[in-house]
């Protein structure tokens, strides 16, 4: 379907002449007024506007400032019968794409409309390349267990509202991230950025400067222009604030301040900038553990409290493992070119009575490994030998089978950390890489099962 150019000239003429350059590559509608062009662009949603400055209703320059305040993308060539400095300036400021002086020349005229045609289509195919498919993420939340019905129940609640922030709580790997994107894009609007910040990936110097931004100068070392913080960043959207627990104690009584009043200045500045942005916490640790500690602010804990949302470990969603690894399979079917579309009874009991001490991460890479190296339609025993033959070694150096409930999960996680530490030979940060957990993390828990190494 051709593009639609509307040509706004009061000058017969003129019209005639843009008409005949550009008819038949283009459907061309034509306005003699500046209020008959905006009805006509609404209406007809052109792709593109010549527009003239001089009108006898209204400057063109009014009728830039209607079109962009419809459509801030709309393109807008002004066609001006004398090249004023001043006038040029003005409605390049109002976002006009280019401009045209008369008499205006067929050639320059085809292949400017086609110049800015064409870099309207690439802004639109990058917006599509760079649009995330909102719908897999708006409480497609793969489970039917009571537990994920009600934690979705809430998730849609808490949407409704951006002021108000939210605590998701939940092992490693049991899909924080997928319901915080959950929450952000069921937002009744178009949500903005969806912004997600690792905070103990974050250097401790560095985290009020990452999150809040700084003013040029402000400290050695920092860019000469400034930066943006990822509060700014996230402007109108959501700041997902991962691992949370991780946060240090300085930078928690800034965050509780923007909490608070919705407000914040940058490092090394005094202007407020205000947040815009709804803000999403998530942890894997025992916060109210942290607080007790003296390690997590308990001011800060209440306020992100108010809603505490908690994501159930695999183990728990029994009734959702077989649904996961069928939702996994048509994944990576269509990734690998596979076919693969049955569980096998027995697959599917050694699945069932397996613990996931790495939940929901852990099964869909079982399920990439499977798909991408066996062939079939069915998952059998064999391409899951991995986790039918899991076993640790006990304290007292027998051995336990943990993929049958023999063993609870506290114990098969001290297991695992004592493995670990072995193998690394009590190097803490190597064994925390080792079972992919986060260093404070793996603290933790090693000062909670009172081991020693």
């Amino acid at each position: 379907m051709a593009e639609t150019i509307l040509i706004v000239d009061d000058e017969k003429s003129i019209r005639k002449a843009l008409r005949l350059t550009l008819e038949g590559k283009y459907h061309i509608i034509v306005a003699k007024q500046g209020s008959e062009a905006i009805k006509l662009f609404q209406n007809e949603k052109a792709d593109l506007v010549l527009l003239d400055i001089g009108l006898p209703d209204m400057s063109g320059i009014d009728v830039l400032k209607a079109v962009k305040g419809k459509d801030p993308d709309a393109l807008v060539i002004m066609v001006t019968a004398v090249e004023e400095v001043k006038t040029v300036v003005e409605a390049i400021k109002y976002g006009a794409y280019d401009y045209l002086v008369k008499p205006i020349n067929s050639q320059e005229l085809f292949l400017t409309a086609k110049n800015a045609l064409e870099s309207r289509r690439l802004k639109d195919q990058i917006k599509i390349i760079q649009q995330p498919d909102i719908d897999r993420y708006k409480f497609e939340f793969i489970g039917q267990s009571p537990e994920v019905k009600k934690m979705i129940e809430i998730a849609k609640k808490v949407s409704i509202s951006i002021d108000t922030p939210v605590l998701i709580t939940g092992e490693s790997g049991s899909g924080k991230g997928v319901l915080a994107r959950a929450i952000h894009y069921s937002t009744k609007k178009t949500p903005g950025p969806f912004v997600t910040v690792n905070c103990g990936a974050i250097a401790k110097d560095l985290v009020e400067s990452e999150l809040f931004g700084y003013e040029r100068g402000a400290f050695t070392g920092a860019r000469t222009d400034g930066k943006k913080g990822h509060f700014e960043e996230s402007a109108g959207g959501t700041l997902f604030l991962d691992e949370i627990g991780a946060m240090p104690i300085s930078a928690q009584a800034k965050l509780l301040g923007v909490l608070e009043d919705r407000k914040f200045s940058k490092v090394g500045g005094t202007k407020d900038v205000e947040v815009s942005s709804r803000v999403i916490a998530a942890t894997n640790t025992e916060l109210e553990e942290a607080v007790k500690q003296g390690e997590f602010r308990k001011d800060l804990f209440y306020r992100l409290n108010v809603i505490k949302i908690e994501v159930p470990p695999l183990r728990e969603r029994k009734d959702d493992i077989i649904l996961l690894t069928k939702h996994f399979m048509t994944n990576y079917n269509h990734k690998f070119g596979k076919d693969f579309n049955k569980v096998s009874p027995k697959a599917t009991s050694i699945l069932l009575q397996y613990h996931w001490p790495g939940n929901v991460r852990e099964l869909r890479n079982m399920v990439e490994r499977v798909i991408l190296l066996e062939d079939g339609d069915t998952l059998l025993p064999e391409h899951i030998a991995f986790v039918s033959d899991f076993k640790e070694e006990k304290d007292g150096g027998g051995v336990t089978d943990i993929s049958d409930g023999s063993l609870d999960y506290e114990e098969a996680t001290k297991a695992l950390i004592k493995k670990a530490l072995k193998q690394t030979m009590g190097n803490v940060v190597d064994a925390a890489q080792l079972l992919n957990m986060p260093v404070h993390k793996l603290r933790y828990r090693i000062k909670k099962f009172g081991m020693r190494f």
